[in-house]
This record gives structure tokens, sequence and C-alpha cells, in this order.
């Protein structure tokens, strides 16, 4: 009886891994032990975040008490001799004394969130939010502070609590927070937010009506800036409003995209058509048949931006508002990059570079230009139109190319919501004149004349501040600037350099003039 015949056993191959025992338990220690490291020092960035709350209230607290208050405060003087003259101020001066009318907290509140700002290099809104929720944590949500200095909980953890927390009464904050601080210790940010959510929407004593309406109170928009010539802007408004508006623009844009989209996605003209419909993509009569099919055609994502784009730009409200209104920007383009000739960015005010393209773009739809002469090499701008130093709104305008934003440090407030103000105040002897003048934001224009930060400016145009603490910020122009052309000096009547000789008094040899024959009657010719 034969046996079946047996495949023999494979040989055996060097190269082929086989995964040995010993091995297998090193990389498992190795990963518990990398993964344990990085996890204590993730817990340690969570109670350094606690600590600097910590210090943040501290900080706030330090500057309430009446006696630092009250020398932090720079101009105590003024606010006496307006209390005394009130009764007979006249308008101009009601409106000055209102200009100091803020009180020693606030001032001391303001001066330490700027003393902070400036020393960590963050804005002035981030410490002031920062502070609001250290002060949160530590009176309203004490157990889920001690979480964040043990480590058990990340801030976004904190914060997504707090942020649920304050919608609550105040005496519903505590059971609040014991029944879902526990979730925040097991769970991740994104379904701890959900959790929060649904046990706030239980435990709040108020119907969601009352609710909506506090909330709708609150709706605002704002712009923010972003990388690469791009920008945001948010709109925070009703869930129905906000969903209606990108069911709308997203209905436009699938069927955009049904009928088939003619203009390029990566040409410079393909979200800049302005209410003939061609930012849609609408009017495709001057692009051919074969060309349409050769260009690559929008995204959905990029449908949608460029139809936003055209609504806001060119729509207008159900009663009219927005009929011929149209935002306006200041940009600074060098003249060969405006011809095509460089391809030097362009700056547009209150953001900074973009794209050579998207100026020349922005330029061709321009109702007016303002010449600006600038060095060609240093790029120092020699002069603004024809800007006269006495010319109030020529210096205004010269001004606001030079700064683009409030020259406190730090701030970015754009310049033409700003105020001019006077370096060295005018009401002291100070000149109004270029080297003297600079924008500062109203906040920023008050705190320089109540606390007790100081400025002056070097030439250039640059500010040199001393805070209250004695450390010292530089903020420079946007754009370096020489100052305004001066008006052409009065000529007067010629005078001689000279002393006069004899040689000067006698008579000038000319040559001596012959008449030009006449011409005969009968001409030989």
């Amino acid at each position: 009886m034969s046996s079946p015949d047996v495949a023999p056993p494979p040989a055996s191959d060097d190269d082929d891994y086989s995964p040995k025992p010993n091995l297998d338990e090193h990389v498992r220690v190795e990963l518990a032990q990398i993964t344990e490291e990085a996890a204590v020092e993730y817990r340690s960035i969570a109670a350094a975040e606690a600590r600097y709350a910590a210090k943040l209230v501290e900080l706030q607290e330090w500057s309430e008490q009446p006696q630092v208050a009250s020398r932090l405060h720079g101009d105590l003087e003024g606010i006496r001799a307006a209390d005394q003259n009130a009764a007979t101020m006249t308008a101009d001066q009601a409106r000055a004394a209102a200009f100091t009318r803020w009180g020693n907290p606030e001032v001391a509140r303001r001066t330490v969130v700027s003393e902070l700002a400036c020393l960590i290099h963050v804005a002035e809104r981030t410490v002031e939010r920062r502070m609001d929720q250290g002060r949160a944590l530590s009176y309203s949500a004490p157990a889920t502070f001690d979480a964040l200095a043990a480590g058990q909980i990340s801030y976004r953890h904190a914060l997504a609590l707090l942020e649920q927390l304050d919608t609550l009464p105040m005496e519903h904050q505590a059971a609040f927070e014991e029944a879902v601080l526990p979730h925040a210790k097991r769970l991740p940010v994104g379904r701890f937010i959900t959790k929060a959510h649904r046990l706030r929407e239980k435990l709040h004593p108020e119907s969601i009506v009352t609710r909506s309406t506090q909330a709708l109170a609150q709706r605002h928009s704002r712009w923010e800036a972003a990388a690469d010539g791009m920008g945001w802007l948010h709109w925070y408004g009703t869930a129905h409003d906000t969903r209606a508006a990108y069911d709308r623009i997203n209905s436009m844009a699938v069927s955009l995209k049904k009928i088939g989209d003619p203009t390029a996605a990566d040409r410079p003209d393909a979200g800049s058509g302005i209410g003939s419909g061609a930012a849609f993509g609408i009017d495709a009569a001057g692009v051919g048949q074969d060309r349409a099919e050769e260009l690559p055609t929008r995204t959905l994502d990029q449908l949608r931006a460029d139809i936003t784009r055209a609504l806001l730009l060119d729509g207008i409200t159900p009663d009219g508002m927005g009929a011929g209104i149209r935002g306006t920007v200041m940009i600074t383009v060098p003249v060969l990059t405006l011809l095509g000739l460089d391809d030097e960015p362009a700056a547009l005010e209150g953001y900074g570079p973009i794209s050579p393209e998207t100026a020349r773009e922005i330029a061709g739809h321009a109702p007016s230009f303002t010449r600006l002469l600038t060095h060609p090499e240093t790029g120092v701008v020699l002069s603004l139109g024809k800007t006269q130093h006495k010319n109030t709104k020529a210096m205004k305008k010269w001004l606001r190319v030079r700064d683009e934003t409030c020259r406190f440090p730090g701030c970015a407030r754009p310049a033409v919501t700003s105020d001019v103000d006077h370096t060295d105040p005018w009401a002291g002897g100070g000149r109004t004149d270029s080297d003297n003048l600079a924008h500062l934001c109203e906040p920023h224009h008050r705190l320089k004349h109540l606390s007790q930060w100081r400025v002056t400016q070097e030439p250039g145009g640059i500010l040199l501040w001393t805070s209250p603490g004695q450390r010292s910020y530089h903020t420079d122009p946007a754009n370096p600037m020489g100052p305004p052309r001066p008006r052409p000096p009065v000529l007067g009547p010629k005078t001689r350099k000279g002393t006069a000789d004899d040689s000067y008094l006698l008579p000038r040899h000319r040559p001596k003039r012959h008449p030009t024959p006449p011409v005969p009657d009968n001409p030989p010719f």
C-alpha cells in the first residue's frame, strides 16, 4: 500500500521575518515607556496651565487693591481739575473730560494687561480672556481647577466645561460641575463637549426659548487674517439662518457643477466677476467649448467660496441696504509690479503682503489712485501725491500709509479707525508735525494719557514705549517714510552775490548789426 505524496517542507529562508517572543516583549516595554513619558509631559503642561491661571488671578487681585490702583493712574490731577470746573466747562471741554473718565480700577486693569501682553508677546485680548478664565476656574469651578492642576484633565477640557457652566445660573453650577467632571477625566475633548452639552440641557432651569433669545443678542460677524493673502469671515447667527444660508450657497454650487463650470480654478478671474454672474461661472460667452474642456474646473469648495464672495460683495438686503455701497481697502502696489514688469508683493492695509496678481486685479477695478513715491533702493516713501505740510487731509493720509495700524506694542487695530495722537502732547507745546504724530486706537490713546505708560518718537517715525514696569518696546512704522514735502519757499527779489566792480559798470560789447539789403523788384530768377 503506497502512501500519498506529501509535499516536502519549504526550505528555510534567512530573509523571512520570524518574530521572536523576547523581541516583541522589548518593543512592548519601550512603547509603554515612551508613551508614559509623553503622558507625564502632557500632564505637566496641564499643571503649568493651572499655575499660570492662578498667577493671573493673583495679578488681577493685586491690581484691584486701592493703594495699588491709585498709583497706576497717571492723570489724577486732571480728573480733580475736571471735577472742580465741571460747571463752567464748554462742550468741547466736557468731551475731553469724559475721555479721562477711566477710574482707578479700569486703568489698573488695563495697565497690568498691557504690561503682561507686551512681555509675553500676545494680544491684550488674549491676556484678558485668560484672566477671566482663571478667575472662573478659581471661584466657579474649583474642582475643575484642582483636576487641571493634578494633570487629570487638559486645559481644553476645562474650557469646554467652563463654556457650558457659564450659561447656567449660579445656584446650578456646582451640581453641573459635579455631574460632568468625571466625564472630562475619561473622554476626549470632542466627545466630552457633546456629553457636557446634553447634561447642561437637562440641568438648565430656563426654557430653550428664553436662552435662544439671550443668545440671539450675541450675534456678530468678524474678520480674521490668514496666511498667503487669505482671510476668514466669521458669522455667528441663529442655527436656522446660518444653515439656510449655507444650504443656499451649496445648492447654487451643486447646480453650477452639474451644468458645467467653464471657469478655470486657477485663473485670476475665477472669483472676480463683479455683479455680472461671472463669479458663478454662468457667463461663458468668452470661453470656447474646447477651451472650457481643457481648463480645470472649480471644486465644490471653490464654487461655494466664489458664490459667497459675489453675494456678500454685490448683494443687497430686502430693504435696499447695500445698494451702491462698496467695501474700501488701501493697497500699496509698486509701480513695476502694477505694470507687470516685477513680481514684488503689494501690501494690503491691516494685513500685509499680497500676491502681485491679486494687486493688479484690484488695481484694474480701482476708481482712483494716490501716487506714492518711494526710494528705488531703500523703499523709504519720499512723497504722497501733492501733500503739503499744512494740508490736514493730506497729513492724515500720509500718516495712515505710514502707520497702517495702531502704534501701541502688539496692537493690530487699523489706522483708519484710530486717532491721530500727538506723541509730545499739544497742550504741553508739542508740534502738529509728522515727527510728533502717530495713530493710536481709542483704548491705547486713553492708556497713554491716563496710565504710567510713556512714549517718545524717534527719527523715522519709530516709537519708543516705556511700560510702568520700566520695560522698553520699539514699534516701527509699517512703511518707513520721509517727512511730507514742504511748501515751496516764497521767492523774493534777486540779490547780488558779489561786490560790483568797474567792469560791471561798463557797457557790454555787442556786435554791430548790418541791415539786410532790400529784395529787387525784378529778382533774377
